[in-house]
């Protein structure tokens, strides 16, 4: 697995290029031997179409027609780990489940121990220790994503393509997705479990996704994606249900036994770049539409915002001022009668302004083809027919700004009221880029191994110098909502797909207020109908994601955050995965070819080794 960030970060970096940002592109300097992926078919035969060019362990996400499936029903598409996997020490499986199925994980012989059997099958019939160890963690999620596939794959032929590969899917968040029940499983290596403390001011559960990498020369980085876990209070009586269980194999009956297992609240996930990978791609969409070009931010306390100002403006203008004007004009652009609606608000560091003003000014020449335009006009024509665009006109903006130091922050309240309190924007404190003096002082090593606490106090949201721009997300098109013939048709196409994004974490809305009996999965079907999604593997969250990174340059120093936010736009989606690129640069699957060296001059004496050569078709 690519780590989404290094010296060249995916999710927050300072990047070098607008292209190499978008796309988060790794590569090493190494050519690699890789297995080719396999895509994989509805009712989950064996076989299915190569797909040279990208490389995954062994996964899936698997979901059913109906939620009155047993746990043999989705434990039957568990592709057992090959030998090859298991002896390179991939005996850390993972299992998300969505809340249907979360009374699965109360008792172990219903799920786990045979989730296990069937995944390790190999290892239990044929290995002679009986002191292997395999651990498991089962965690509840709140849905599993529908798995995204590399547009134009079989045309990604050099490094350059995986560049706009990403950039393309930046632009293109999945706002039909509203995610669905089901299974996903993976596996990894032990030392990709990382245990996590719980963050000072988290409530709830979590897990988080880690990276860290670095050299000498260019500094280390530690990071961190955090997807909060479902709520389970009705299913298993817990606020969150994520236990980690190791088992062994009983060397009479050939079965595991459960070893031990804790329920845990908060644990973390590496996600490691294969040694036999020499490129990844990554990319984050957040769908979101600018309201206006960045203003200054005056005076501020705390999460409140008191005063703004336009470029050249000699007077500040109460926060609220123009965005109470700007939402009802959004609204008449786009023949929608007025309706509340989310805000978000990007606050700026004064070094990143002017890409910010140069992106968004890009973004609008792009709708309207006009050049020279006021950076200090609320709105104009200009700007509607960014508004009205129908499907909507993503951009890159806010991902890009995030990785040179912007935050996110959803707009609390604002307007009204009288005195002291006219024209106050409240903000979303949620996740800043300062962190307790007790968390930074802890060491580099400690600190990459695992993803320490999220979580701040109440620090200022804006900073001396700062600007801020607000953004909306349209309203996302119904999709396939409560057409069930439109969402299995719509799967069994995508199951037929080669090349999905390895590494699927996002966004999707509240369902708080929704009724579950609405879902194409609750209905009456007694279906056994199945759609699995080959080596991908995620989750969604209706709480948001959280993202930091931690930087410091050398080993000895400690690790200080440089970066961090909450990004709870619907429907914004991280994305990743690895291809195989030749010393040319062209990607492809390579062959190997085998041959026998002796260590020894006489070979009689000698003792033979494999020595595996790489031939690139």
């Amino acid at each position: 697995m690519p780590p989404w960030v290094s010296r060249q970060w995916h999710v927050l970096r300072a990047a070098r290029a607008v292209a190499n940002t978008v796309c988060g592109l790794q590569r090493h300097a190494k050519p690699a031997c890789v297995p080719t992926l396999r895509s994989y078919a509805q009712k989950s035969s064996q076989k299915a179409p190569r797909a040279p060019g990208t490389s995954t362990p062994n996964s899936a996400i698997i979901v059913p027609s109906s939620v009155s499936v047993t746990p043999e029903d989705l434990i039957h598409h568990i592709k057992p780990i090959s030998k090859q996997l298991f002896t390179k020490d991939h005996r850390f499986a993972v299992f998300f489940l969505t809340p249907a199925f979360a009374t699965w994980l109360l008792d172990d012989r219903t799920f786990v121990h045979k989730a296990l059997s069937q995944l390790y099958q190999e290892f239990i019939k044929t290995t002679r220790s009986p002191d292997v160890e395999i651990h498991a963690l089962c965690a509840v999620v709140d849905k599993l994503p529908t798995p995204q596939y590399i547009e134009n794959f079989s045309q990604i032929k050099h490094v350059g393509a995986i560049k706009d590969t990403a950039l393309r899917r930046t632009r293109a968040p999945p706002t039909w997705d509203v995610g669905h029940e089901g299974m996903a499983y993976t596996t990894l290596r032990f030392s990709d479990s990382v245990q996590s403390p719980q963050p000072a001011a988290d409530a709830g559960g979590s897990i988080s996704f880690l990276t860290s990498e670095g050299s000498e020369k260019e500094g280390f980085y530690g990071n961190t994606l955090r997807l909060p876990l479902a709520n389970t209070v009705f299913q298993t009586g817990s606020p969150t249900t994520m236990t980690h269980s190791t088992w062994k194999r009983v060397k009479e009956t050939r079965e595991l036994t459960l070893e031990s297992k804790e329920n845990l609240t908060h644990h973390g996930i590496r996600l490691y770049r294969q040694k036999s990978t020499s490129a990844s791609a990554s990319a984050i969409a957040i769908p979101l539409v600018p309201l206006c070009f960045p203003r200054i931010v005056e005076a501020s306390m705390g999460n409140i915002l008191r005063q703004i100002s336009k470029p050249g403006q000699t007077e500040p203008m109460p926060a609220s001022q123009e965005l109470e004007s700007l939402v009802p004009q959004y609204h008449k652009s786009r023949g929608e009668p007025p309706q509340a609606i989310s805000v978000w608000a990007l606050l700026i560091p004064k070094e990143t302004l002017r890409f910010v003003l140069r992106e968004t000014r890009r973004i609008l020449k792009g709708t309207h083809g006009k050049n020279g335009i006021d950076d200090s006009s609320p709105t104009s024509d200009v700007w509607e027919a960014l508004w009205k665009n129908n499907p909507t006109i993503w951009s890159e903006l806010v991902p890009l700004a995030l990785t040179k130091g912007a935050r996110l922050h959803r707009v609390l309240s604002g307007g009204g009221g009288w005195g002291k309190k006219a024209g106050l924007l409240s903000l979303d404190p949620a996740v800043t880029s300062t962190e307790s003096e007790s968390s930074t002082s802890q060491k580099f090593s400690d600190r990459l191994d695992g993803p320490g606490d999220l979580s701040s106090a109440l620090h200022p949201v804006a900073h001396p110098g700062d600007s801020i721009q607000f953004f909306v997300s349209p309203k996302a098109p119904s999709g396939y909502a409560g057409d069930s013939n439109a969402i299995t048709g719509k799967l069994k196409e995508l199951t037929s797909l080669p090349a999905p994004w390895r590494w699927e974490l996002g966004t999707i809305p509240s369902t708080i207020d929704s009724i579950q009996a609405s879902s194409w999965q609750h209905d009456a079907s007694e279906s056994k109908d199945m759609f699995v999604f080959r080596n991908s593997f995620g989750a969604l969250a209706e709480g948001g994601m959280y993202l930091k990174r931690q930087f410091h340059l050398e080993m000895r120093d400690s690790l200080s955050v440089v970066g961090g936010t909450k990004v709870d736009v619907p429907f914004s989606r991280f994305s990743s995965v690895d291809f195989v690129v030749d010393k040319k640069g062209a990607v492809g699957s390579p062959t190997l070819r085998i041959r026998r060296i002796y260590k020894d001059k006489n070979e009689e004496v000698g003792s033979p080794t494999l020595k595996i050569k790489r031939i690139y078709k």
